[in-house]
């Protein structure tokens, strides 16, 4: 009974596996990698189990393979989180980032950009934010004299507010309809930081296939990631977990590490636990992260991210 039970894990978990690896080319088997945190620990562990209670020497001899495969699967999965920085140098600076997707429908969007306001930080990545051009956009265009958002010429929810000067910033919808998915849903502002110029890409990808169309979008992020330099950052509520093939291509594609670990955002209302990690935080260059953390719940069905970086101080470009 046991040895059968050992053989209905392994297939299970090569099964698994081979889905999950099929994931770079299928974006619909991709999907299984949002759940990997949870999946593959149990996988390791069921293989683990499974060797333990074959005792035929060739079986045992395929179960240990499963078991490698099992953990080369995580190393590569879990690749985002084991990217090393680059070292600081002795003369940093301080930043304070807020990206929070504030939910088109948000019954209480103006108490919540009091709340940004009052929250005095040096760049807000805000995401289906449309609605704050009409009704309290106000509060944030006081307070922050550089705003970019993501279309040239439509109403575009993906925006960036600071405090510092903009030295170049791209709309990377252009003349597309972002907010209705017709367009790329992102932008790049780069800021003059105390004479350390800084860029954040700030995106907002649509959802995997069958509920949207997110590989539409990844090779056009893959563009403006590798187009980034210097000391940066790219934030914003990508739909999916990290560690899908997808979403750690665009990373790969301009040397960004992931910040944010395991930290979950999505929906609000769970715990920890029971939460997606849809928004998170990369880092490129020499950019250190002080603390990545998740925010208290407001309106919106997704948590903010609260967010200390420390970059080099002076001027250049740090990269």
């Amino acid at each position: 009974m046991r040895r059968k039970a050992a053989v209905a894990i392994l297939v299970l978990a090569a099964l698994t596996m081979a889905v999950s690896w099929s994931g770079v080319f299928l974006p619909l088997a991709d999907n299984i990698n949002i759940g990997a945190a949870i999946w593959w620990p149990l996988l390791v562990i069921g293989t683990a189990a499974a060797c333990w209670f074959l005792r035929d020497l060739r079986a045992l001899g395929v179960g240990i393979a499963v078991m490698l495969a099992a953990l080369a699967t995580g190393l590569l999965i879990f690749r985002p989180l084991l990217k090393s920085a680059p070292p600081m140098e002795h003369r940093t600076q301080t930043i304070r980032i807020i990206e929070f997707n504030m939910l088109k429908s948000n019954p209480q969007s103006a108490r919540d950009a009091e709340w940004l306001a009052a929250q005095d930080a040096d760049i807000l990545v805000l995401l289906e934010a449309s609605r704050m051009q009409k009704h309290w956009g106000k509060a944030l265009q006081d307070k922050y004299p550089t705003m970019v958002s993501c279309s040239v010429h439509y109403p575009c929810s993906t925006v960036l507010f600071s405090r510092y000067p903009l030295l170049a910033s791209q709309s990377l919808a252009g003349d597309g309809d972002a907010d209705n998915r017709k367009a790329l849903s992102a932008l790049t502002a780069t800021l003059d930081v105390n004479g350390r110029a800084f860029t954040v890409l700030a995106a907002h990808l649509d959802r995997p296939w069958p509920m949207g169309e997110q590989k539409d979008w990844v090779v056009p992020m893959r563009k403006a990631a590798a187009g980034v330099n210097g000391p940066s950052v790219m934030t914003g509520d990508f739909n999916s977990a990290p560690w899908t093939h997808a979403v750690r291509s665009i990373g790969d594609s301009g040397n960004f590490r992931l910040a944010t670990g395991f930290a979950t955002s999505w929906p609000a209302r769970n715990s920890a636990m029971l939460r997606l990690p849809l928004d998170q935080l990369y880092l490129r260059g020499r950019v250190r992260a002080v603390d990545v953390r998740t925010g208290p719940k407001r309106g919106s069905d997704h948590l903010p991210l609260m967010i200390t970086l420390e970059i080099p101080g002076g001027s250049g470009d740090g990269a």
